[in-house]
């Protein structure tokens, strides 16, 4: 079995699974978020899980999938300290992992180096919390991003402490995925033709603050960087009426082909406007 705590035992439910089949990106992070609370409590630590964390995606989970979530202290290259997080379904295979950044002190705890974890390390994405971007608006003039979601904040988005919930947070980025791509060329329809689906590789999130009941958010979406096969991009959500902005994020994702389960390469036709 992986070291660590075991904080989260569960299985997949088919509502959780997404259009590729398997589980959506928000239902990890949920599985995260309460893995991060029980550790908290459980070692006497201050601060709400999943405010600011690092996902990497290695395998995927499908419905009646039992998950477990191993968890351990680990301190990274920035000095700061971590709950890493390890989901598997078998005990050994890594499937999903995050680094749940922690607030404040954390006493009686003995990190690991986070180096002697390279497969949960940050691969593509900068470790850290990210920061908003200022000229969205131009960006939005010049074709380089678009209005991902505009929504109400529930009491259910929140949970007993009035601290957004991650998964209710990395729901807005999931929808925000479609528009993202759409930016390049790669919309629904051109996908569905082409027998392709959108999977996620690496991303990482930062809530600045949380949302109050009855607030409206509005999130955009901006295309970063165009490789041979991996699409980096962003997502900024902000208070719809202030404009304060509420929580960021960015993602590394790829093309899957459907029939084959592969990567595939992106299009020459893809490409970021301006």
């Amino acid at each position: 079995m992986l070291e660590g705590d075991l904080t989260h035992v569960g299985t997949v439910q088919a509502w959780e699974c997404d259009s590729n089949q398997h589980l959506n990106v928000q239902f990890f992070h949920q599985r995260f978020r309460e893995a991060g609370a029980y550790f908290r409590m459980r070692h006497g630590l201050s601060g709400t899980a999943m405010v600011s964390a690092h996902t990497r995606f290695h395998r995927e989970l499908y419905a009646d999938d039992v998950a477990r979530i191993f968890t351990l202290p680990v301190q990274g290259p920035d000095g700061a300290m971590y709950l890493m997080h390890r989901l598997t379904v078998d005990g050994s295979a890594l499937n999903c992992s995050t680094l749940d950044r922690l607030e404040g002190e954390a006493p009686g705890l003995n990190p690991v180096p986070l180096s002697e974890f390279p497969e949960v390390a940050p691969r593509g994405l900068a470790l850290g919390p990210g920061e908003s971007v200022a000229d969205m608006e131009k960006r939005i003039e010049a074709g380089q991003a678009l209005v991902s979601s505009i929504t109400q904040v529930m009491p259910s988005d929140l949970d007993h402490t009035g601290a957004w919930r991650a998964e209710r947070l990395i729901s807005s980025f999931s929808n925000g995925g479609q528009i993202a791509w759409s930016l390049i060329g790669a919309d629904t329809g051109w996908l569905r033709e082409r027998g392709l689906g959108r999977v996620v590789l690496e991303m990482k999130l930062n809530c600045l603050r949380s949302p109050q009941p009855g607030a409206v958010l509005r999130q955009t979406s901006h295309a970063i960087e165009l490789g041979s096969k991996i699409y980096r991009f962003g997502h900024q959500i902000e208070d719809a009426l202030t404009g304060e902005c509420v929580a960021v994020g960015e993602v590394l994702s790829i093309l899957l082909d459907h029939d084959t389960r592969r990567a595939v390469p992106l299009p020459e036709e893809l490409r970021i406007t301006g």
